[in-house]
């Protein structure tokens, strides 16, 4: 992928587990320190070719490290810079996901809101 890659996909709702982990003060402060910004806690799901998730291993990214709580393990992040309709956020893909050929989009705002968009709308991601 060269820089200034398109994704395009549909906005999917998603587990509702976005919130939770974007909640975790591990997670916050590692987004903040690697990506420079403050994540809403939340995530935007969007459905894309199989293709596109391939590809985005061949693509630099920061690593958001997993850590341990008590007897709980927490799995790490792999995170691309990227925007979405000029708003500037992260493709986020976590090391353990249920989800399949579904992309998670971090930004410093509600992305439905901001936006304007829901389920059903297609958007483009422009990769950094």
């Amino acid at each position: 992928m060269g820089a200034a890659e398109v994704v395009t996909g549909i906005v999917v709702s998603g587990l509702g587990e976005g919130a939770f982990f974007m909640s975790i003060d591990h997670y916050r402060k590692e987004i903040e320190k690697k990506l420079g910004f403050g994540a809403y806690p939340g995530t935007l799901n969007i459905k894309v070719k199989k293709i596109y998730i391939d590809l985005l291993k061949n693509v630099e990214c920061a690593r958001i490290s997993g850590f341990k709580s008590g007897n709980k393990s927490f799995g790490g992040a792999a995170c691309y810079a990227a925007s979405i309709n000029g708003v500037k956020g992260a493709i986020i893909m976590p090391d353990l996901t249920k989800h399949k050929n579904v992309i998670e989009f971090i930004a410093p705002v509600h992305l439905r809101s901001a936006l304007k968009i829901k389920d059903g709308n297609e958007v483009e991601l422009e990769l950094k």
